[in-house]
């Protein structure tokens, strides 16, 4: 835009004097064409472009409230921040940037290209010896004759020439290369173009759309059920972006539009139906090939025809571009097993669901309902390749640790991978649900649940994970399997724990086989007996209260001296860690099952069993569901856009192209010859000029210089180069 505005410089410029009798609209045109008010609009959509890129843009308004929290996304929302590309000031900014180099071209081309079209031929002698490169000599041609001669010289160097016969001599002016000038031409369109074609893909077309038909978006809720008219865009609307979730085997002819004020549906003109979606996985778990097989049914010419939809290989058809954005799941069909978490019976209770669906858990009696939110088939961690190991590195959950982040005992593909220095390999740990329990006061927990145990630290563990909000990582709880791989040994113990006639006995039994030959006698086994009751009581939790390690501390904490505080946990966790086992040996017995061998495989269990049931009391649900068995369906997630200006802006950025090209690979020269008479033929002096100096320029002026010099039956010194020229 500056050779634009130095072309034109003569009128952006008043006469001494003339800035008090300029107009406010001349002041106004002024600004609006000069080149600083252009590159500070093009500043601000680079500045506008930048932070479009860095926040995710028309997410779900709850996404950015877990992001920046709630005072700081309300703070950015009415500045547009997370819909930059269709906020008015954005739009403004980019319609301001149009008008501003419009003008400028509108108001500075036919200078340029009458700039283009002058030979200067009326050049005056003087004003050529003041030229920076400039060389003299002498021929022995006559003086008509060398104008013809220069000229068809000039011509084989595709200079176009022009003469100016004077009395005292002949000024052949030449010029090549003024097709550079174009190049800042077509760069400036390029800009006003590119612009243009950017505002029509803008959210503008289908606001005056919206505007001009009266349609009114609805909340999301009504559009599974009903699409009022109102609410619906027909084919012919012009320019849109919509979304469409379609599930393997279903057809769809409309796609959804998000708006502020809600959803609108925009009807396409041909029928989409997702035949199969195929995806496949890197090692570490992450998508490597997603590609939808669709087909297309065009309900005015009755004819269907089978594509596939890739990344980056969209499907193009009646000018909507249908993109493979990503995959979501297409309504799963589950069957869970619900396995209560309170009381003192260990039964199931079979749960159908549908990923995506709601369900009211009355036949267990709870008032809570299960929102079936997620499934996974495939989840790929990178896990120790020697699970042994694993402790060491992460360590081993403990007593006391609570709920521990599965991310920092294995690795996830999105989490910050395992701890330490040894060796890992991606391994996939099977299909996973994802489901909220929901209360009647509306609050929600979110679940997520593996349905096979996974290796770790050496042990076998299923996988429970919670989280009270989606910017959350979830935490798990690990709950080791019994002799059969099952979890049924581990149920069953935290069952018979909730017994008090279990637990009497347990304590009974610990302390007599542990205290039973003592010389003390029957006194201290009762005494036994009684602080293992105590400490069994308060770890499974009484009166309804959680229990776990923490309402043994916390009783602790309440009834013994803080200077025998740790002598007293040391004594109460070794007790309860003995009867835990006699616990454990009653709920075999109850269900028919032979007393537990009393070795490394069997303890370990109940100490990993101990420590589950402790995290349980954090587990902030009364049941928790186990997947079973699935039928996996699938969904591809499109995007389906209709962009005129799409063509708008290719045409610009070939302008942009043939700008670039002309300006850097198209260089504009300018050579003078004065032609006078000698007594022994002619004298020339030669000028040449260009706006660009470079060292391209410096060689040809050299050329130029030696190829007349050869000629020459006379050859001055030429004259010293100097900065600038005239």
């Amino acid at each position: 835009m500056d050779e634009l505005s130095q072309a034109g410089g003569t009128d952006l410029q008043q006469a001494p004097g003339g800035n008090r009798g300029r107009t406010v609209w001349a002041s106004w045109m002024e600004l609006l064409g000069s080149m600083r008010f252009a590159i500070s609009l093009l500043t601000l959509i680079c500045v506008a472009s930048a932070i479009g890129t860095v926040v995710q843009q028309n997410q779900p308004w709850v996404n950015y409230i877990n992001q920046f929290g709630p005072f700081w996304a309300e703070f950015f929302k009415p500045m547009g921040l997370f819909q930059v590309y269709n906020a008015p000031w954005f739009i403004g900014v980019m319609a301001f940037l149009v008008t501003s180099t419009s003008l400028c071209v509108y108001r500075n081309t036919p200078k340029m290209i009458k700039e283009m079209r002058v030979y200067r031929e009326t050049m005056r002698e003087n004003s050529l010896r003041a030229f920076a490169h400039r060389w003299e000599g002498e021929f022995t041609e006559q003086p008509a004759q060398m104008p013809a001669i220069l000229t068809e010289w000039l011509a084989h160097k595709g200079f176009k020439s022009r003469q100016d016969v004077r009395s005292n001599g002949t000024m052949v002016a030449a010029k090549a290369g003024s097709a550079n000038r174009f190049g800042y031409i077509a760069a400036h369109m390029a800009i006003i173009v590119i612009c243009v074609g950017g505002l029509l893909d803008s959210g503008i077309p289908l606001k005056v759309a919206v505007w001009a038909t009266g349609k009114q978006p609805v909340a999301g809720g009504e559009i599974s059920s009903v699409i009022p008219e109102e609410s619906r865009l027909g084919v012919m609307n012009p320019s849109y972006r919509a979304s469409l979730l379609l599930p393997e085997g279903e057809s769809s002819r409309v796609a959804v539009l998000n708006t502020d004020q809600g959803l609108l549906i925009q009807d396409l003109p041909f029928e989409l139906t997702l035949k199969q979606f195929r995806i496949d996985f890197y090692s570490t778990g992450m998508p490597k090939l997603f590609a939808s097989d669709v087909e297309v049914f065009d309900p005015q010419t009755q004819k269907r025809f089978n594509a596939t939809i890739e990344v980056n290989k969209p499907l193009i058809y009646k000018g909507v571009t249908v993109y493979q954005s990503s995959f979501d799941d297409g309504g799963t069909r589950l069957s869970l097993k619900g396995i209560p978490l309170t009381g003192d019976r260990d039964y199931r209770v079979d749960l159908p669901g549908t990923v995506g669906t709601t369900a009211n858990l009355g036949l267990l009696n709870l008032p809570y309902k299960i929102e079936f939110t997620g499934f996974k088939a495939i989840n790929v961690e990178q896990l120790p390749t020697n699970p042994q190991d694993a402790g060491a590195a992460t360590g081993s959950p403990t007593a006391g640790d609570g709920l521990t982040p599965f991310r920092s005992n294995l690795a996830s593909v999105i989490g910050p991978g395992v701890k330490g220095k040894q060796a890992t390999k991606p391994t996939n740990i099977g299909p996973s649900i994802t489901y909220k329990l929901r209360d009647e006061a509306g609050q929600a927990r979110e679940f997520q649940n593996y349905m096979l145990p996974v290796d770790l630290d050496g042990g076998r563990y299923y996988l429970s994970g919670v989280r009270d909000t989606p910017a959350e990582s979830f935490k798990y709880v690990r709950m080791p399997v019994d002799d059969q791989g099952q979890l049924d040994g581990f149920m069953r113990l935290r069952a018979a724990l909730q017994n008090e006639t279990v637990r009497e006995a347990a304590a009974r039994r610990f302390a007599k086989v542990a205290f039973g030959d003592r010389s003390e006698g029957p006194e201290l086994v009762a005494s036994v007996a009684q602080s293992a009751r105590k400490a069994l009581d308060h770890f499974a939790g009484l009166n309804g209260q959680p229990g776990g390690l923490a309402a043994l501390a916390k009783f602790i904490e309440d009834t013994v001296p803080e200077d025998q505080r740790e002598r007293a946990t040391d004594v109460l966790v070794r007790l309860l860690q003995g009867a835990m086992w006699e616990v454990y040996q009653f709920s075999r017995e109850g269900h028919g099952l032979p007393p537990a061998k009393a070795d490394a495989v069997h303890g370990r269990f109940v100490q990993d069993a101990q420590i589950a049931l402790s995290d349980l009391a954090l587990y902030g649900a009364p049941v928790m569901f186990q997947l079973d068995q699935f039928s996996e369906v699938k969904a591809s997630v499109f995007q389906l856009a209709k962009a005129p200006g799409q063509w708008v802006v290719y045409l610009g950025c070939l302008f942009l192209c043939i700008g670039v090209f002309s300006m850097f690979y198209i260089r504009e020269r300018r050579v003078f010859f004065w032609v006078t008479p000698t007594e022994q033929g002619t004298r020339l002096m030669v000028g040449m000029s260009t706006p660009r100096r470079t060292l391209e320029f410096e060689r040809e002026f050299a050329r130029l210089v030696e190829e007349l010099s050869s000629r020459a039956i006379q050859k001055p010194e030429p004259k010293p180069v100097v900065d600038g020229e005239v």
